[in-house]
Formats: structure tokens, C-alpha cells, sequence
């Protein structure tokens, strides 16, 4: 399966998406930008929420990134994650926007540098959204899209044809359920993709693009979000990429873009197990 897997990756011409074998570092840039998808506070089976939220609030503490980016946030009335708690706590961020993708849960973005404008784009039939924010950073406004696409939204338990094949009927049902969720995310995914693109488009300013994308990097949703920018990975990454710990997709699915006015260094996928997501980093520097 991995070798068929590694053969239509080479085939693609798309190697470099997925590993990298020497990362560009420097000692300090001018803005480290951080990506974590922190699922609801729920993603370490040792931990209660609460204490995963402190722990995942200690990491950053000890990373000091200059702007988080942070989907599936949840807030729940007991404060296990409060926003001015938060930034209390984290003295080196002055600065927050949050937007609800549901009820119980949405996508924030914590800035050290001040806030000129936000604002929302909320999709049809989905409890995802992205959300952008214009921070004054130095002289120059750039434009921070936290992006969290719709996912597959398939129980883990309809894999297991993968492994032991399909044996019965109930197989044979769980792969026609996991084939129609496939193409419901793949349908749903190119809407929003295409919506935030025409933002990306319209955006007067330099732009970051971070976030949880539930899609590989051959997919639609990543060509067309990367379209004339860059991958921090590609750019100063180092090993192989995949970001999501979860059976399915293995792949890399969280990411860093820039614009090319950024030259990226240090990139970081963190071996952090509080969700089934990892965090990634880099540093940027104006060019």
C-alpha cells in the first residue's frame, strides 16, 4: 500500500510536498506564525479537557509564536478555555478575534501585533469557517486567513475494511458510507475553497493563509489556496510532513502559506500529542 502510495507521489512530480530532506533555519525572523487545530480540548485520552487545555496553553507558552492560529477551539461555560484569561496569560499576546463555526465551538487567531480589521467567511451547509484579521505589523498590514475546511466527518470504526478487507455485508456497507463521505467533503471542501480564494484574491495586502484543510497536498483545496503563494514546508521544512495522527487522511493537511514578500525559515511540525492534530510553525522575514 505505501509503496503504490510513494509511487503515485513520484509519479505526480509532488515529492516535495510531502518530505523535505533539508530545512532552511535562521536564528530569529521577524514574525513566528503557529497553526494548531486543537480539537475541542479533547484529543489526549489522559488528560480531562481542562487540563488539555493548560497543557496545550504551556506549549505556547514555551514556543512565544508572534500570531496563533487555532481551529476546533471550544469555550465552555465552566472558562476551561477563556479568551482573556488566555491572553492574560500569554503576556506576549495583546490581541484576539474569535468567531463561533457552532454553538459549542470555533476558530481563533491570537495576535502580539494590533488588529486593524476582521472579519468572517461562513460557508452553506457546514459548521466550518475561516476567519481573517489585518495586523499592523511594523509599518506594512498583512492579512491572516485561519482557514478550517470541512472534513470527511466518517466514525473511525467504518475503516476497518481497509485493514481486514471487506468479509460481509456490513463491510460492504461501511465502504459505500465512507465513499459517499469522501465525496461529500471532497463537494463541500471545493465550495469553500473557492469562496475563500476570491478573499484571497481581493486581499489589498500581503497575506498568510494557515490551518487545517482535511486535504493532502495534491489535492484541489491545496493547489488552489497555494496558488501564488508559498508553502512554508516546501520552503524550510525538514523530514516528512504529515500533520494529522488520526487513520485517515495520513497525510500532511495542516498548513503555512505566505506571500512571496515573506521568505520562510525554521518550519516545525511538533511531535506534540494533545490532538489529532499537530502543531506546525515557521518564522517569516520580510523580504
Amino acid at each position: 500500500m505505501w509503496f503504490s502510495a510513494i509511487a503515485i507521489v513520484l509519479g505526480l512530480g509532488t515529492l516535495s510536498r510531502f518530505v523535505q530532506f533539508s530545512g532552511k533555519t535562521i536564528e530569529t525572523g521577524d514574525v513566528k506564525v503557529l497553526s494548531y487545530n486543537v480539537m475541542h480540548f479533547a484529543g489526549n485520552k489522559d488528560l480531562s479537557p481542562k487540563e488539555t487545555a493548560d497543557e496545550i496553553k504551556n506549549f505556547l507558552l514555551e514556543q512565544k509564536p508572534d500570531i496563533i492560529c487555532m481551529q476546533e477551539v471550544r469555550l465552555w461555560k465552566n472558562s476551561i478555555f477563556n479568551l482573556g484569561e488566555t491572553v492574560e496569560e500569554l503576556d506576549f499576546i495583546n490581541h484576539y478575534q474569535f468567531a463561533r463555526s457552532s454553538t459549542t465551538f470555533g476558530s481563533v487567531t491570537l495576535s502580539r501585533f494590533p488588529i486593524v480589521n476582521m472579519g468572517e467567511i461562513r460557508f452553506e451547509n457546514s459548521r466550518n469557517i475561516t476567519i481573517y484579521t489585518d495586523l499592523l505589523i511594523g509599518s506594512d498590514t498583512v492579512r491572516v486567513f485561519n482557514v478550517h475546511l470541512q472534513s470527511y466527518q466518517i466514525d473511525p470504526g467504518k475503516y476497518s475494511f481497509i485493514e481486514s478487507g471487506v468479509d460481509d455485508e456490513k463491510d460492504l456497507d461501511d465502504m459505500r458510507e465512507v465513499g459517499a463521505r469522501f465525496k461529500k467533503g471532497f463537494q463541500l471542501r471545493a465550495k469553500q475553497v473557492r469562496k475563500i480564494r476570491e478573499y484571497i484574491d481581493d486581499s489589498p495586502y500581503h497575506v498568510l493563509v494557515c490551518g487545517d484543510f482535511n486535504d493532502p497536498p495534491v489535492s484541489y483545496a491545496y493547489r488552489q489556496l497555494r496558488k501564488g503563494l508559498n508553502d512554508a514546508f516546501v520552503e524550510s521544512g525538514s523530514g516528512i510532513g504529515r500533520t494529522y495522527v488520526g487513520k485517515l487522511p495520513s497525510f500532511r493537511i495542516d498548513y503555512i502559506f505566505h506571500s512571496p514578500g515573506f521568505e520562510s525559515y525554521n518550519f516545525q511540525t511538533y511531535d506534540y500529542m494533545n490532538s489529532d492534530h499537530l502543531p506546525v510553525s515557521c518564522s517569516l522575514i520580510k523580504n
